[in-house]
């Protein structure tokens, strides 16, 4: 431990250096990190947390939700053969709301809501004590001045619909889903065609014939465009780390061949290789770690001075996980100067004649 905190103390510049280029690649792998997580939330957050296990979808949508057309009279064909819990028809319309000649655009998820479990609301009622025209919204509403209680009228159906609860990352393709029930929507007439999008249930995967049955996760996975982009975000993070890495490992390995003649010295007067060997796995994980906490600090700044509307999301277990393969991949590109330590001769340091 002397050793590592001597050499960080007498090679300040360089070791400053390595660290900044460090937290500059670990802040775009955050920034990228949480730009595809908030992608991928504010595109099918709202898929991601249907209240169901699987999704029954026809043949001819491979998925796509928004493609699926089943129609009443076989809702209750798929009912008769399905054995599970909480179930329910779902009827998905985009539509544009008006309060106070301001437009939003939305997108209603019409559910049994005597049946479903969720979604979970933050604020005010929860699905199931819904009645009649009230609905509960994705809280996004709120920054365009939508309150519990307030009232707002359905340009295409030219229908008045009450706020009775607000919840939270439900949204798709980037817009605010409106739940409300399936019965009330049935009864008024409201669907443009005779057909739902899909059916929801709780429990075993059963194959229902006619149709297919997919789980939440290929439901999302199947919605145009998500799977690339995701792919591709998740690319360009692989290289940062690869990049971050690369750079670790040349500038330990370029440091540890300059100084190759003094840890000769240092193994002739009696330093083991293992004690040398810790002096680098520390030097990389303290710099690793400030590297981290700095790259954070930047991260959290710049969340502050965002817009509200961007989509940007970055949890725990993303910070986590991306700390732990970071260091990970710097331990392992630094075997690269141990083995150079490994090798290095006493005898030959001792009879070098600068």
């Amino acid at each position: 431990m002397f050793l590592a905190f001597k050499e960080l103390n007498q090679s300040k510049f360089k070791y400053a250096l390595i660290g900044i280029i460090m937290t500059a690649i670990l802040f775009l792998v955050f920034f990228i990190n949480g730009l595809a997580s908030g992608l991928s939330t504010a595109d099918s957050s709202s898929l991601q947390n249907l209240p169901a296990d699987y999704v029954v979808m026809d043949d001819d949508a491979e998925g796509n939700i928004m493609k699926s057309e089943i129609e009443k009279g076989e809702i209750k064909n798929i009912e008769d053969e399905i054995d599970g819990d909480h179930t329910s028809p779902l009827a998905i319309q985009m539509s544009s709301i008006e309060k106070e000649e301001e437009k939003s655009d939305v997108v209603f998820f019409a559910l049994n809501t005597e049946e479903v479990s969720g979604p979970k609301v933050t604020e005010g009622l929860s699905i199931n004590e819904l009645r009649g025209n009230e609905v509960i919204i994705d809280e996004g509403i709120k920054n365009q001045g939508y309150r519990l209680g307030d009232s707002f009228t359905d340009t295409n159906l030219e229908e008045e619909f009450v706020i009775a609860g607000f919840t939270e990352k439900q949204t798709y393709s980037h817009l605010p889903v409106v739940h409300t029930s399936y019965d009330y929507w049935e009864e008024q007439e409201y669907f443009s065609q005779d057909v739902m999008n899909a059916y929801l249930y709780e429990g075993e995967k059963q194959d229902v014939s006619g149709f297919n049955t997919f789980t939440i996760d290929e439901t999302v996975s199947s919605m145009p465009g998500y799977s690339e982009t995701q792919g591709s975000l998740l690319m360009m993070v692989s290289f940062l780390f690869f990049i971050a890495a690369f750079v670790s490992t040349v500038f330990f390995y370029v440091l540890t061949i300059q100084k190759t003649h003094q840890f000769g010295i240092l193994k002739a007067i009696g330093a083991s290789t293992g004690y040398i060997a810790k002096s680098i796995v520390l030097q990389v994980i303290l710099i690793t770690c400030i590297s981290f906490t700095f790259s954070l600090a930047g991260v959290y700044f710049m969340t502050q001075i965002l817009p509200q509307d961007m989509p940007f999301e970055l949890s725990v277990e993303i910070i986590s996980l991306t700390g732990v393969i970071f260091l990970a991949l710097n331990l392992l590109g630094s075997l690269v100067s141990i083995i150079k330590v490994s090798k290095a001769d006493p005898l030959e340091a001792i009879g070098r004649v600068e």
